[in-house]
This record gives structure tokens, sequence and C-alpha cells, in this order.
């Protein structure tokens, strides 16, 4: 009888001892590290393509849709390359406006001075001055409105002409002022005014004259939208999310509210046209505080 019991005994101690066993120690390695990973604590969720999205909560990354990662306690977050994010009381606060990049007319208005040359009463020419930052916006067969200050109030059209192998403009540029002469020719001459120019063109008459170019189809900004801090133009960009980020453009020609980009923006991005200084200041505060 004492047998069996100490028999019985043995078979229930070993029965315990190998179901505490395997509570404690029958776990694997894969097993343990999900279940420590799953008690540390989640600070946020960020997106992994565009780092300054962040979220309290699992989600979707507004930009481009990929699903948020965690950022566990301990873990260093995706750096975001430069600019600076900020709350929308900041945005209100610093009255930041964005528009979209899109294509569209580049519109310049030239404005030139001169002389009006007469070689008849019928014939007569618009003789201005050109600098060279001008030549880019000239072209054979353009109006120029031109107005005298012997006739206020009126203006005479002129069409720079070119006839037959004559050039409309000098090839030599005046190396003192940087500039050389464009002429255009009047469809009506102009005439002094009162008694004195009654049937008399005057010779000479200063002028001024007004070129309105219009550029059909460029990628342009507002002119408020581009700063010039150094050697090259930059923009702020609309990353989303409150994020704004600077851009480093190349710009072309410069419209009367819009300038040409040919690098560095995309149709469609939006970029800062009011607050963009202040955005400047504080990322600059933000990059000198992290040196």
């Amino acid at each position: 009888m004492k047998l069996k019991f100490w028999l019985l005994f043995m078979l229930l101690s070993a029965a315990a001892g190998g179901m505490w066993y395997s509570k404690n120690y029958s776990h694997t390695p894969a097993l343990s590290a999900a279940s420590a990973k799953a008690e540390r604590k989640i600070l946020y969720y960020q997106s992994s393509m565009h780092p300054w999205i962040k979220s309290d909560k699992p989600g979707k990354c507004p930009i481009c849709g990929m699903d948020l990662v965690p950022v566990y306690a301990g873990d260093a977050g995706m750096d975001m390359a430069g600019g600076v994010t900020l709350k929308s009381n900041s945005i209100t606060a610093l009255n930041v406006q964005t528009v979209a990049v899109t294509r569209g007319p580049l519109v310049h208005t030239l404005r030139v001075a001169g002389t009006v040359v007469a070689s008849s009463w019928t014939v007569a020419w618009f003789d201005f001055t050109a600098y060279e930052r001008d030549l880019a916006w000239l072209k054979i067969g353009q109006t120029v409105e031109v107005s005298v200050p012997s006739a206020p109030g009126k203006s005479f059209s002129a069409q720079i002409k070119l006839h037959g192998t004559r050039s409309v403009a000098d090839a030599d540029f005046d190396p003192a002022t940087g500039s050389t002469k464009v002429r255009a020719e009047f469809s009506e001459p102009p005439v002094a005014a009162g008694d004195l120019g009654t049937k008399k063109l005057f010779n000479n008459l200063y002028a001024d004259g007004c070129v309105i170019v219009n550029l059909p189809d460029v990628l342009a900004v507002p002119r408020s939208a581009v700063l010039s801090p150094g050697a090259q133009a930059v923009v702020y960009v609309d990353a989303g999310g409150g994020h704004y980020e600077p851009r480093k453009i190349k710009t072309g020609r410069v419209g009367d509210e819009l300038v040409e980009v040919l690098d560095g923006l995309h149709e469609g991005e939006k970029v800062v046209t009011t607050g963009n200084l202040l955005i400047d200041a504080e990322t600059q505060i933000s990059q000198s505080g992290s040196n």
C-alpha cells in the first residue's frame, strides 16, 4: 500500500514539474521577442515616405497612402530633411497662404523710352533704348504703344519691323550704358498739339513706349513665392501636415506677377506666397539650434 502511495506521489510531482517548466521555459524566442515588443510603448505613428506626417493612432499617410509605421519608446523616429513643421494655430498666426504651381501665360510689360524720328510727313519711327535684359522680350512684329508729352492723353502704335536685310537694332552695344537702339515704325505719326503742331511733325520728340509681351505656356509661380537668400532662388513647398520644406529652383524670365520656373518644381505642387519670410526665419532658427 505504501509503495502504491509513493508511486502515485512521484507521478503527480513529475506532472506538476512538467507543467511548471512548460509554463516558464517552453516559449520560442520568436514569441518572446514579439511579446516583448507588444509590451513596449508606442509613442506615435509616422509615415516612412513623408516623415513629418505623424499621428497618435494607426492610419495611412494622407500624401502617399502608405500605412503609418509605429515608433516605439527608445527608438528614433525618421528625420525630416529640412524645413519646419507648424501647428495649425501657428499657420494662422503667420497668415501662411499657398498656391498651386501651374502652366499658363506669362505677361510682362516692358517700358522703354526714346525719340520720334521723321523722314517725311508720312514716314516716322520710334527709336528707343533697349538694355540687355530687355532683349529676351523683344521680337520682330511686336507693337509698341507710344505716347509723347506734346500730345497728352493720346497714344500711337508703332511696329518693330524688318525692312529687307536692314536690322531693326544696332549691333553694337553702348559700353557705358549696356544698351542699344531699336526701331519701330509708326502707322500714324504723332504730331504736336496746339497751333504749332498743325500739319507739322516735330522731329526728335521725346517719347515713352510700352510693349506688352505674352508668353503663352510656361511653368510659373507668383513673384511673392520666390526668395533670393543667395546665389539661387528658393521657394517653400507645402509638403502637407503643416510641414514646409525649402526648395532651390532655377528661374527664367520675370513677368509682371509671375516668375518662369525652369527647374526644381512640378505642376500641381503648392508653394507658399505669404508668410514664407517668417517660415524661412523659423527654419534658420531650427537649423542653428540643431547644430
